[in-house]
């Protein structure tokens, strides 16, 4: 048996395969690293977005708390819009103040989010 000596073809053959587990790999990480950034960005969205509608509802919860001080100056009580604290509800309690001021605590839920509002209106 005599052995033959290796040309370049086959040596090339070894680097090749090396070549392409190196790209296959690159490609990997870039991906994962897309999809990785891509999830993380959709969740900072949501959350903004919870963020703000809280915000949205606890307003609507004070014009609320308004619309029904001018319909009855005397109101003093709580109102609920939806089945408070769950999603995308709010919660105001209008009381007495100090001066004949009345005071409104609003808290709006949206998502995980919870935003509150308070407002003092002088009559």
């Amino acid at each position: 048996m005599t052995r033959r000596k290796p040309t370049k073809r086959s040596r090339r053959k070894g680097a090749a395969l090396l070549v392409v587990i190196f790209v296959v790999f690159m490609v990997s990480s870039l991906v994962l690293n897309m999809l990785t950034t891509e999830t993380q960005q959709s969740a900072v969205a949501r959350n903004v977005r919870d963020y703000e509608r809280a915000l949205y509802l606890a307003n609507a919860g004070v014009h609320h708390a308004c619309a029904l001080l001018a319909e009855d100056d005397a109101y003093r009580g709580t109102i609920t819009d939806g089945a408070y604290p769950a999603d995308d509800t709010y919660s105001a309690t209008v009381a007495d103040g100090v001066d004949g001021q009345v005071d409104v605590v609003s808290v709006g839920v949206a998502g995980e989010a919870a935003r509150t509002v308070e407002a003092t209106i002088e009559w």
